[in-house]
């Protein structure tokens, strides 16, 4: 028994020791989608904060293809030692594993660590639709089923999912144009007639297309004329989402350190000016909530691929 308590006492010492010199050599950012869009450009700014008040290098590694899948499995499958971060978009940990045949299992193998920032598309429709109001929308559709066309940025992509969600809380049956690349022309050009878009691209198209609802459960304050989906359609909401992961068995101590300076970074004012300035919300929560708030998100995104019987292109 002496022996034991000998033991285990070594071994708390040992973890303090390390989690008090960590970190001790430079910490990387997977970041699994090619440089330039919100989520790598997030990560870059939350890496350069990092770099200064963790006194150690944090380097950004994109890691891009499969659908998120190559960077996420890498980071899935690297040390847990605290030195590896995953920084991964919603659907990379909610629907891929509905969607691929992965080779980790994203709610076994990752961790989470704290959310960074989270966004509610808006729905909107061509300047050709009629309606001019939600409610006049799914009229609309349920007269007439199978005439209206909804895009998205492809075959499993949130876009899609959300559309799917939408059929099914509002009970329309709208018709699915999947596109390679972005349907933003085509749906302004009404050959299309709605899509679910960021509100940044949303504003920036004003007049161009016509918005109808934000996807979440409150109206976004800098479109306080759009009602929320929610309003028309009870309980309605889903959120886009960019989340900070650790492989699963990283110390605790690492993950509470990650996350206490992470947070910190989140709150700084030219963090909160930059997603303002994108239309996001920032994250900063502990990491078991956000753990339970993943949860929902990928039982109940995985409900609708099932039932939608969506396939990824």
């Amino acid at each position: 028994m002496k022996r034991l308590a000998t033991l285990l006492a070594a071994a708390l010492i040992s973890a303090a020791a390390f989690g008090q010199s960590y970190p001790a050599k430079p910490v990387r950012f997977v970041v699994p989608f090619p440089p330039g869009n919100a989520g790598d450009l997030m990560a870059r700014m939350l890496a350069e904060k990092l770099t200064a008040s963790m006194k150690q290098s944090v380097i950004v590694d994109n890691r891009p293809g499969a659908g998120g899948n190559i960077g996420a499995e890498h980071a899935a499958k690297s040390p847990a030692d605290g030195y590896t971060v995953l920084i991964a978009a919603s659907g990379i940990v909610t629907a891929n594993a509905f969607l691929y045949k992965l080779n980790f299992d994203p709610q076994k193998d990752l961790a989470p660590v704290t959310l960074i920032y989270s966004g509610a598309p808006l729905l909107v429709v061509s300047p050709n639709v009629q309606a001019k109001s939600l409610q006049e929308l799914i009229d609309y559709a349920k007269r007439n089923p199978g005439k209206l066309t909804y895009a998205s940025y492809g075959s499993g992509h949130i876009s899609h999912i959300i559309g799917e969600m939408f059929k099914q809380a509002a009970g329309v049956d709208i018709l699915h144009v999947p596109y390679k690349s972005s349907p933003l022309p085509d749906v302004m050009s009404g050959q299309v007639d709605m899509l679910f878009e960021s509100p940044l691209l949303v504003a920036k198209n004003t007049g161009k297309l016509r918005p109808l609802g934000v996807v979440s459960a409150k109206r976004n304050p800098k479109m306080p004329d759009v009602p929320a989906i929610a309003e028309v359609v009870p309980g309605f909401e889903v959120t886009g989402w960019l989340g900070a992961f650790v492989p699963t068995g990283t110390p605790p101590e690492i993950v509470t350190r990650l996350n206490r300076e992470m947070v910190s970074a989140i709150k700084a004012p030219e963090f909160l000016k930059r997603l303002d300035e994108l239309m996001l919300d920032p994250g900063g929560d502990t990491p078991e909530e956000f753990a339970a708030y993943v949860r929902s998100n990928y039982e109940r995104v995985g409900r609708v691929i099932r039932s939608a019987n969506i396939r990824a292109d």
